[in-house]
């Protein structure tokens, strides 16, 4: 079983900054267990699996452009990591520019993938 440290943590939210920046759906899929699942809101149902996370992750990149983030981690306690994430990019329909303030609950399996995806966000712009 793959231990969760802070550099892991750490590594993980990079790659997913850079999935998201890149627009590159097959990279941020990767970063999850085959049967993820994906909460993009508290009281949505989830997306189960890397198939549904790649389809959600490409439909966002046909409408967003001009990717920048950043985080902050805010606790690691065993496989549960929370992040705070913040992002701005351009709507490529309308050219307004928006901004996406988030918190991340992350559970990692044994082999250090996203097996349970929490996402709380607000966006302005």
């Amino acid at each position: 079983m793959k231990i969760m440290t802070l550099d892991t943590f750490e590594q993980w939210m990079e790659a997913y900054g850079k999935a998201s920046k890149e627009n590159d759906a097959s990279a941020s899929s990767k970063l999850f267990a085959p049967g993820a699942k994906y909460y993009e809101t508290p009281f949505d149902e989830p997306m189960i699996g890397r198939d549904a996370i790649y389809q959600y992750w490409n439909q966002g990149a046909q409408r967003f452009k001009d990717k920048e983030s950043s985080y902050e981690i805010i606790s690691l306690k065993d496989q549960l990591g929370i992040a705070r994430w913040q992002s701005q990019f351009t709507a490529i329909n309308s050219g307004k520019r928006l901004r996406l303030d988030c918190l991340f609950l992350v559970e990692f399996d044994e082999n250090g993938l996203c097996s349970v995806f929490r996402e709380w966000w607000h966006i302005s712009g």
